[in-house]
């Protein structure tokens, strides 16, 4: 089990605890949150231009909620991302970074559905359920990340590296990933014990929603090889995001293979239970007859 902070010695580009972020680490840290902050702007649009396939009674309700959705997630992106954290630390901070962020995302949100309106109402229709599902994943995944970090609160290899340049003995502080301790006090309140899982590991595996889309058209049922570019695709960026998290003194072995596991493990439960029954166009089978 220490085999994690071998690998960790190994590839770690640090000196006397001066963090060396490589660009390959810097470019992952970014794209790697990707797949999970674009859901909700993308699919809350799609969504809120579908309320014609709700009950009448629950449509401006609907249309409230999705809206809402698309707010939030563009305002989870421009808080939340890596790139917001780099904003901060250049000192644009407090209430005046989360007065701009807000707007930005307000804005983006305006822009999103206003622009979803030209989406085709046959595509809308036909990815109608595979959106529900895609935001319900999301949501799932997401919960059971932070709980678990929670739980855990294992510390991360860099803030080791910062106690060992302090003249103290950080390597003292790692702990086997079996080995979940709520109760550790963090040495510093900047160290934020949240190394496992890996939430961009987590992240990047949402990218497999993608391969669901060969249960939803039909298109691309009838091309069996790009089923495996898809795959293929999806798991080298997986892949590249996990060892970036390592390279990048953020998380070890064990936390990148389980925050990208637990989403895959979500991913597929929930797919299953979403599209089980092979009735992917039921729900706008209707509508889109009407449109022919």
């Amino acid at each position: 089990m220490y085999y994690d902070l071998l690998i960790n010695k190994a590839l770690s580009k640090s000196v006397n605890g001066n963090w060396a972020k490589t660009a390959y680490a810097f470019i992952f840290s970014i794209i790697a949150e990707y797949p999970a902050y674009f859901i909700l702007p993308i699919f809350a649009v799609m969504l809120f231009y579908s309320d014609d396939l709700m009950p009448k009674k629950w449509r401006k309700l609907f249309k409230v909620a999705t809206a809402g959705l698309s707010v939030v997630g563009w305002v989870i992106l421009c808080i939340k991302s890596e790139v917001a954290d780099m904003i901060q630390a250049t000192g644009f901070d407090g209430m005046k970074f989360y007065l701009v962020m807000g707007i930005l995302a307000i804005c983006a949100a305006a822009l999103g559905l206003y622009l979803g309106k030209f989406i085709p109402k046959k595509t809308r229709y036909v990815l109608f359920k595979f959106a529900i599902f895609a935001i319900t994943y999301l949501i799932v995944a997401l919960l059971v990340n932070q709980v678990m970090k929670t739980i855990w609160h294992r510390m991360r290899f860099r803030d080791m590296l910062k106690e060992n340049a302090l003249g103290h003995d950080g390597f003292s502080n790692f702990t086997p990933w079996y080995t979940p301790d709520m109760s550790r006090v963090e040495l510093n309140e900047s160290y934020h014990y949240s190394s496992f899982p890996s939430g961009h590991s987590s992240s990047a595996a949402h990218i497999f929603i993608l391969c669901t889309l060969y249960k939803i058209l039909p298109c691309m049922r009838d091309k069996k090889w790009l089923k495996y570019v898809v795959y293929g695709g999806c798991s080298a960026f997986v892949l590249l995001s996990m060892i970036s998290r390592i390279c990048d003194d953020a998380h070890y072995l064990s936390d990148v293979i389980a925050g990208a596991s637990i989403s895959y493990i979500i991913y597929k439960i929930t797919e299953y239970l979403y599209f089980r029954k092979g009735d992917n166009f039921a729900v706008a089978e209707k509508a889109l007859a009407e449109l022919e």
